[in-house]
């Protein structure tokens, strides 16, 4: 699926900003005045609530005339006054600073959470709204960027995907967590997709090449996160944070706006009468209240400033942040007589009780609906603004509509296609990961005896999955991509030499080789096989399919869940078995004893999503699992070292006489008969020579061992 969106970028760029160049890289800029460095970070400082820090921002600033400040959004239908005016306030000082601001318009997650009815063109449609929307309130377009993720994440896919993986190595579960609670998820509700979210929200900062994060308090989490995987991973600039204001909700006890509440905020279409209602009917408190843990949590501070007192009157936080600072510049607002022109006087006399209620509502009304006339005037009077709000219009009602009939068209099956449609029998084996040692001949021998064992099972291909990627995520060689990919190409060579003698024809697949052919698509089915709900216990009550508790009962023996890269590759090995199931008559897994808990996951997430009573019925068959019982070897023969440090090892190994179960050579004999390579008709892979004294005196290729062995590999 390829979800080119070209026209969208340049129309953007056309309509609404002219023909403006792209920033250019400056070449060792002379260091800027210092009385114009203080203007720009007084501009910048006065956007943030919070700057992480203020000693950087200064350094940037004389390191960089142009840098790069970025914030995010999700077209939903639906803009309310902080995303439109007080976010067209923030970028015209951003800009005027110097700085080129980038919006990232998430129109690929809205695809993926089903925005909009699933329809692209109608997410993307919102998203020019949006556009329209900010040029209206007086937004400053010479410097802004508008980059649609359903374009820029499939163009960047191995530098945004291999990014993301890397970021998740390093990140624990519970530091994840935390800012997933921040974002409105409890952690006892979360599902394994949402821990997806914020590790992707890192990855865009570095893909964006942003120097700020300009977003709100509420991501602060998210951002703070980018920075100690700098630390980490030892890069040097780390992305500044300047998190603006959260503008609270005009209900009482609301410390922020909430699009599902429609009377929580005002919004950019609301009428001058809704304006007038919405307001007059606000929370409008005098006195000053402890803070609450939701505001702590939102800005980070466990005491908050002074004695933790606040107003939380959201009348005078829209004249603080809308109306005596707006997109044009500095405003006044007159109170009963007294007139203002900055919010902390005008606070001091509401409380004091200088100003009436009646009075402060009233004023606030008039200047809103005189700011926002602007914005009104330019959908009233642009034709192609008018025609795209119909149109955003005729969208949401038909999407609507179709929830209101039940006529909501059914998901359709979101996956990779990796083998041919109509497959008869497909039988699969998982490579083994890379260890500390590098391949080793145990892993051979035991990769050739799942696929031996596969070739008995009389399917019409054979495929050899190696998770390249996968490794990245459980930090496997240091998350070395190089070092992963030399890995998996000698142990599949040495196992196509061997499979000659052993008479197996398979076919090696690299796991990033196949998303990258359509990597949007794999990625939706990772989340979605994360995000998938089911009927809970509690009447009306959902629960997720795969959440945590599924994925950290679902590790190898011995593995704890702590790690956020443990959650991605085990979603990722959900998404590749649906890929590979894919259109088959039937398939079987290979694998030995410590990949079984995850294949059966795979198994019991196949039968529930693509079960019989499920529109997808079909189109994924449900796997057999055939599990190795053998214990696999521990000589640790590694490739590459030569037969006589190989002898060595099996001439040091412990090697108790009459003791079957705990004897490495034993275990190597066995995996050789898997691999039928003890009788090849040719000379034989391994010699057993027995001592005279030890009742023996011959070379044997196989026989049930007993005693101190000499062994060789011929």
């Amino acid at each position: 699926m390829a979800l080119v969106y070209d026209e969208i970028g340049a129309a953007v760029q056309k309509r609404i900003s002219g023909s403006a160049a792209s920033p250019t890289s400056p070449s060792s800029p002379s260091p800027p005045a210092s009385d114009d460095l203080d203007r720009k970070f007084q501009l910048l400082r006065s956007v943030g609530e919070e700057c992480q820090t203020e000693p950087e921002l200064r350094e940037l600033l004389a390191r960089k005339k142009e840098f790069i400040l970025y914030d995010g959004f999700e077209p939903s239908g639906r803009m309310h006054i902080a995303q439109g005016l007080f976010k067209a306030i923030n970028v015209n000082k951003c800009t005027e600073a110097g700085g080129i601001f980038k919006f990232y318009v998430a129109d690929w997650f809205g695809l993926m959470n089903d925005k909009m009815g699933g329809d692209l063109k109608k997410i993307q449609d919102t998203g020019m709204y949006f556009v329209h929307v900010w040029k209206s309130c007086g937004m400053k377009m010479e410097n802004v960027r508008f980059v649609w993720t359903s374009q820029f994440i499939e163009e960047n896919a191995t530098e945004y995907w291999t990014k993301m993986l890397d970021i998740s190595r390093v990140t624990s579960l519970v530091r994840v967590k935390r800012c997933c609670t921040i974002m409105g998820r409890e952690e006892g509700n979360l599902t394994a997709a949402q821990i997806l979210y914020p590790l992707m929200q890192c990855t865009d900062i570095f893909l964006l090449r942003a120097d700020i994060c300009q977003l709100g308090l509420d991501q602060r989490k998210v951002n703070m996160q980018a920075r100690e995987y700098c630390s980490s991973v030892g890069i040097k600039h780390k992305p500044i944070i300047l998190s603006h204001h959260m503008m609270m909700g005009l209900k009482a006890g609301q410390a922020k706006m909430s699009k599902s509440d429609p009377d929580s905020a005002v919004f950019m279409e609301d009428t001058p009468e809704d304006v007038r209602r919405k307001i007059s009917n606000a929370a409008c408190p005098r006195k000053k209240e402890l803070r609450t843990s939701k505001q702590s949590e939102l800005t980070g501070e466990v005491d908050g400033d002074g004695d933790g007192m606040v107003l939380n009157n959201p009348v005078i936080d829209y004249i603080r942040y809308l109306v005596l600072e707006n997109a044009k510049g500095r405003g006044t607002i007159s109170v009963d007589g007294h007139t203002y022109d900055e919010a902390d006087s005008l606070e001091s006399d509401f409380v004091a009780g200088r100003i009436s209620e009646k009075g402060l509502k009233e004023a606030c009304i008039e200047k809103l609906n005189g700011i926002m006339e602007g914005c009104r005037q330019h959908f009233a009077k642009d034709k192609e603004a008018s025609d795209l709000v119909a149109l955003v219009e005729q969208h949401k009602l038909s999407v609507q509509k179709e929830k209101d009939q039940d006529q909501v068209q059914k998901t359709p099956l979101r996956s990779l296609r990796i083998a041919e449609e109509g497959g008869e029998s497909l039988g699969v084996v998982f490579a083994p990961r890379p260890g500390d040692l590098g391949v080793t001949a145990e892993a051979v021998l035991a990769t050739l005896s799942r696929l031996v064992r596969a070739k008995q099972g009389r399917h019409a291909k054979l495929v050899l999955w190696c998770e390249d990627w996968s490794c990245i995520a459980l930090d496997k060689m240091q998350g070395d991509l190089k070092a992963i990919g030399a890995y998996y190409g000698i142990l599949a060579d040495a196992v196509k030499a061997l499979a000659k003698q052993a008479q197996v024809e398979f076919e090696v697949k690299v796991q990033s080789a196949e998303i990258l052919r359509d990597p949007n698509m794999y990625w939706i089915s990772v989340i979605d096989a994360g995000r998938r709900k089911r009927k809970g216990k509690m009447r009306g009550d959902e629960e997720p399919v795969i959440g945590l508790e599924e994925v950290a009962g679902h590790l190898p023996e011995g593995e704890a869940l702590t790690e956020s890269g443990q959650v991605v590759a085990t979603l990722m090995h959900l998404a590749d078995v649906v890929a590979l199931c894919r259109g088959q008559a039937s398939a079987a897994i290979y694998a030995d004893s410590c990949m079984h808990k995850v294949h059966q996951l795979a198994k019991s997430y196949l039968e529930e999503s693509f079960g019989g009573s499920t529109s997808h019925a079909g189109e994924v068959c449900i796997p057999n699992i055939d599990i190795a019982k053998a214990r696999p070897p521990s000589l640790s023969l590694i490739l590459g070292e030569g037969e006589s440090i190989w002898n060595s090892k099996m001439k040091k190994s412990y090697c108790l006489e009459g003791d079957v179960e705990n004897n490495p050579l034993m275990d190597l004999l066995c995996l050789l008969l898997k691999c039928e390579l003890l009788d090849t008709g040719a000379k034989p892979l391994l010699e057993v020579r027995q001592k005279a004294e030890h009742g023996g005196a011959g070379t044997r290729a196989k026989r049930t061992c007993r005693g101190r062995l000499s062994l060789s590999l011929c």
